[in-house]
């Protein structure tokens, strides 16, 4: 099979820099190549400025000539009245992987100076990303022929700061990809690749889903979609994908005012809602409505899917320690079409012994207020995933530290020495059984699936996502994004039907 060329484009060697300076804040850049050189690119860097000697430290060239070395990537930030002339340069020394972050071409409505850049790039063979775009990430970059070598290579304006992961975006906004760097710790998310591609004068999304199918690091793929240039080839690579790969979409361009936003924002020219809503449920794609969701849905995928875990049904359990949260969820699940069914008379009797009084075991499953952390997250949960009669659970009231927050006299108290030993056996046991609880997600590919309230903040909220127990701040996210990775479910057994029959 032959290599697809975004693999060179994504492990470059050697960088040319196009705008390179220290203008911090207010160049772009120089912002860009201070993340370059940040988040610790460890091939070559080559900032070009035509008078400038040195920039952070590093030599400068005055031209891409001077460049003692081999270039893989050029990334150009300059001016537009300059870019032909560059792009010329670079396409006469070989240089055919190119990200241009310099915008004023089509979403301006300038048809003449994008089709100049197409002509040149038809002419040299050059791999554009953009224009009107803010680059690439790849946290496992292999930038050296040693394949074991590897290192990020991030050329936004936004230092990434996590693990390498298993989740990768292509965005046809420019800096939206890098600004949702911001809402990726809290929820456990790792990027492995990113692409923010502009105008899409070259390289479009199509490329891209191209690429990202048959890549290894990438388990889960998000894409931000404004408009479908080549409509019959998204249609058949997406279908493809979607059976071995999720892809999680976010379309803005449905309505009025998306399309208005997206036309001055990248040119594009959007389709109508209930198109692409058509397109989307036939290949498989999952579509989420906002960003909160869009990154929600991939959280949920990206902790499960590896694990194989993917509901075969609609049956819920909600279990909680609070009437409110618990009603929420149960509102929510039948609002999505999903199924809230008794339990058995044998569950019952089993379940019914782990409980208080005041508890019945009944679906919704109302703890009232007990905080034996075995029973809550071990004793019960296997209780109803062996049984298969449900195929997933949301649960409320799983809580750390966050929950015995005093300020005056309740602080004094907690603080001393037998409170605290009792505080910390109790999380000790609540984590313990965390970590135990996987087994039961693990063996019964069974999704259990948390809401906490107090957020991130929390030592729990933050235990459950580091041991890939999708956790969200609020019940209806909780259920939503399970929501959405039952309807991938669904799908894959629809191929599955499909398929048998053919």
């Amino acid at each position: 099979m032959n290599q697809h060329f975004l693999e060179k484009f994504m492990n470059p060697h050697a960088v040319a820099f196009y705008g390179a300076n220290e203008n911090v804040p207010y160049n772009m850049g120089a912002l860009q190549l201070l993340t370059l050189i940040d988040n610790g690119f460890q091939g070559k860097i080559y900032p070009i400025h035509p008078n400038l000697e040195t920039i952070f430290g590093l030599k400068a060239y005055k031209s891409i000539k001077e460049i003692p070395g081999k270039v893989d990537l050029a990334e150009i930030v300059v001016s537009k009245k300059h870019v032909p002339q560059i792009l010329t340069e670079l396409g006469e020394i070989g240089v055919n992987n190119v990200i241009l972050v310099t915008a004023g071409f089509r979403e301006i409505n300038n048809n003449t100076g994008s089709n100049e850049l197409k002509e040149i790039a038809l002419k040299f063979g050059l791999h554009i990303l953009g224009p009107n775009c803010i680059g690439i990430l790849n946290t496992h970059t292999n930038y050296s022929n040693n394949p074991n070598e590897a290192c990020i290579l991030n050329t936004t304006v936004q230092s990434y700061s996590l693990p390498p992961g298993n989740v990768s975006i292509a965005s046809q906004s420019g800096t939206f990809v890098s600004h949702t760097f911001a809402i990726l710790k809290e929820r456990n998310l790792y990027l492995n690749k990113t692409f923010s591609l502009g105008n899409e004068a070259i390289i479009d999304l199509c490329d891209c889903l191209e690429y990202l199918e048959t890549d290894p690091f990438t388990e889960v793929i998000m894409i931000y979609i404004e408009e479908i240039k080549r409509g019959r080839l998204f249609f058949d690579i997406a279908k493809r994908i979607s059976r071995k790969k999720p892809i999680i979409a976010l379309y803005v361009g449905g309505t009025e005012g998306g399309a208005k936003a997206v036309s001055s924002h990248t040119g594009s020219m959007a389709g109508k809602d209930e198109i692409y809503d058509g397109l989307f449920k036939q290949t498989g794609i999952i579509r989420t409505y906002s960003v909160e969701e869009f990154f929600d849905t991939a959280m949920i995928f990206s902790h499960l899917i590896p694990l194989g875990v993917i509901p075969k049904g609609k049956k819920i359990v909600v279990m909680t320690n609070s009437g409110g949260p618990g009603a929420t969820m149960a509102d929510r699940i039948s609002r999505k079409g999903l199924e809230l069914p008794l339990f058995s008379e044998e569950v019952k009797k089993k379940i019914q012994k782990y409980l208080v009084p005041t508890a019945q075991p009944s679906n919704p499953l109302d703890f009232t207020f007990s905080l034996n952390p075995v029973d809550f997250f071990i004793k019960i949960p296997r209780i109803i995933a062996r049984s298969g009669e449900f195929d997933g659970m949301v649960i409320y009231g799983a809580y750390g530290d966050q929950f015995f927050n005093y300020t005056s006299f309740g602080k004094e108290f907690i603080e001393k020495p037998k409170p605290q030993e009792i505080l910390l056996q109790w999380r000790e046991m609540a984590e313990a059984s965390v970590v135990d609880a996987q087994k039961i997600v693990k063996k019964y590919k069974f999704p259990m699936v948390f809401a906490n309230l107090w957020g991130y903040n929390d030592s729990m909220f933050r235990h459950l996502n580091e041991n890939l127990f999708p956790t969200y701040q609020t019940p209806h996210r909780c259920v939503d994004a399970l929501f959405n990775l039952i309807k991938y479910g669904e799908y894959l057994q629809k191929f599955q039907i499909y398929s048998d029959k053919d």
